[in-house]
């Protein structure tokens, strides 16, 4: 059977090629292949590739970020009266996310998924704002588009993106990477939220470290509104 024979094969089956193909068949093999009465979960075969690729976000994220961009952020983020976060669907999750944990500690954050209110939202940004943009492609529009907005009302704009030379990622004043995990074996089956959260934490971390006493006390005067309330 010809190499053209084969790929035409792997199409019909709506697969790019015989690599894809493969890749994919190696995965319903092993899934399929579960050993029983398994105490330590890494010991199944296809748990113990999601743990390595779950090391291998960690290892990446921390090899591609810099301590100078992580310092930047926190800048950025401590001088801006208000901080505009921007993002759509699994990203529109992380904006909420990012709300919900810096709001805590002190900050003033709006998290907006929704496309029509973003660019409302951003044409009310000025010089005294953050506004950041998440889209992990990198060509989400309705995103570029805020940014394109708030940019131009002089707004500082942070960016989180798995494509440092996309569109988005070009608008920004500081542009944070998320660790693509296309090429893993079990990167279908990881949360696209895991590599965005994992930045998150390291902004808030260095964040508390510069002014620990003081968010520290913001953030156990949130909690104990919310136990007083329970």
């Amino acid at each position: 059977m010809s190499p053209a024979t084969i790929t035409r094969f792997c199409q019909k089956l709506a697969f790019s090629g015989f690599n894809e193909f493969r890749h994919e068949l190696k995965r319903f093999v092993d899934l399929r292949n579960t050993p029983k009465n398994m105490k330590n979960i890494k010991q199944v075969d296809y748990f113990a590739k999601l743990y390595q690729d779950h090391l291998g976000i960690i290892d990446n994220t921390f090899h591609i970020t810099t301590y100078d961009d992580i310092q930047k952020a926190v800048s950025f983020l401590t001088q801006a009266n208000k901080i505009h976060v921007y993002g759509i669907g699994s990203s529109g999750i992380a904006a909420q996310e990012f709300k919900s944990k810096f709001f805590r500690i002190g900050l003033t954050v709006e998290a907006i998924t929704d496309p029509h209110q973003s660019m409302m939202d951003a044409a009310l940004s000025n010089e005294n704002s953050v506004v950041i943009g998440i889209s992990i492609s990198g060509t989400t529009k309705e995103v570029i588009s805020a940014v394109k907005i708030a940019k131009k009302q002089g707004s500082r704009i942070l960016i989180f993106t798995g494509d440092k030379n996309s569109e988005l990622s070009q608008l920004g004043d500081i542009s944070l990477l998320v660790t693509s995990k296309n090429s893993m074996h079990m990167g279908q089956n990881i949360s696209p939220l895991l590599p965005l959260l994992l930045l998150f934490d390291l902004i808030y971390t260095e964040l508390v470290a510069k002014d620990y006493k003081n968010r520290i006390s913001i953030r156990e005067k949130t909690l104990k509104v919310l136990t007083e309330t329970d």
